[in-house]
């Protein structure tokens, strides 16, 4: 009778608990920089989003994408959201990678900011201009915001000194006169008398930009998995979009800022700029492989499509589930 008794309250707590019927899944999922175009993860986790789809996800913050490539490839990380560019050389190696969407399809969030003394960019001839590192997204894009006005990388000194807080000591320290930052680590720097040069987003240049990153692998063998992260990562987007408020507050805990003004302009940037439905451009993605070319030849050869994977935001879409999220 007790058996019997131990078997019904079994079946209770089943009938009334049914996400207790199977263990959630554990997954692991980076974030590259310390900026609002993370914020997706970021939401997804403080507000139970993950929970919601039967994720018990991790974050982990890894500086810069070299560490995060051999994390994905040594199956440590399940997920990533970063930019595209890193991640193609890795691909066109035969590395596992796959982009499951992109929020922007072109350069976005990234300001040329110089030395009060400098007012045009054509000023930047002969002078020292600080990025991430060599062969770097950052280095890319002075590259080719200099060549839009005429300036080779032989006409300047370009300068190693790390991610964008290093970025930003590099120019108060007056060991470079110049540098690229995401918004709104501009900000501070302007109220001390700093130069807005260029907002990159108007040069239009083709890239994968807040990308959903994974392995075929994984698309493969926990397709229900991956698709669960890519509607958490979408609901959180929504909540971005529609709940500013408590969409900043998250911002400004990630990033450890308190300023209404920084956390604002963070806030506008990251909604103002968001592609939904979130697909990858095969041929802004082609694009962007062709800039990377211009360094590395053998990229010539390199067909992005073979790093895209559209299809799961393309079967969310077609069952009007993306649809009902942003309506």
């Amino acid at each position: 009778m007790k058996s019997f008794a131990k078997l019904l309250l079994g079946w209770a707590v089943f009938l009334i608990c049914p996400t207790l019927s199977s263990a959630a899944d554990r997954v692991t999922a980076v974030y590259t920089s310390i900026a609002a175009a993370y914020a997706p993860f970021w939401v997804a986790k403080d507000k139970n989003i993950f929970d919601k789809y039967n994720l018990d996800a991790s974050l982990v913050y890894m500086r810069g994408t070299v560490p995060t490539i051999a994390a994905l490839a040594n199956n440590d990380i399940e997920f990533v959201q970063s930019g595209a560019a890193p991640f193609i050389n890795y691909a066109a190696r035969g590395g596992d990678v796959v982009l499951l969407g992109c929020l922007a399809n072109k350069v976005i969030d990234y300001v040329l900011i110089a030395h009060p003394s400098i007012s045009r960019i054509e000023q930047l001839r002969g002078k020292t201009i600080a990025i991430s590192r060599s062969g770097d997204q950052t280095y890319y894009y002075v590259r080719d915001i200099l060549k839009r006005y005429g300036i080779t990388l032989k006409e300047v000194r370009l300068v190693q000194t790390g991610l964008q807080p290093e970025r930003v000591a590099a120019l108060r320290q007056g060991l470079v006169v110049a540098s690229i930052l995401n918004r709104p680590n501009n900000l501070v720097l302007e109220q001390e008398g700093y130069k807005r040069l260029l907002d990159i987003e108007d040069l239009k240049l083709p890239a994968g930009v807040r990308c959903l990153i994974t392995t075929r692998k994984l698309l493969k063998s926990r397709s229900a998995t991956v698709e669960n992260f890519a509607m958490a990562w979408l609901e959180s987007i929504r909540f971005i979009l529609t709940q500013k408020k408590e969409a900043k507050q998250i911002i400004g805990k990630y990033t450890r800022n308190t300023d209404e003004v920084h956390l604002e302009e963070a806030w506008r940037s990251l909604s103002a700029q968001t592609e939904v439905p979130p697909y990858v451009s095969v041929s802004q993605l082609q694009g962007q492989v062709s800039m990377l070319a211009e360094d590395q030849p053998d990229l010539n050869r390199f067909d992005a499509k073979s790093m895209v994977d559209n299809s799961v935001i393309k079967k969310l879409e077609d069952s009007g589930w993306i649809k009902k999220l942003f309506r």
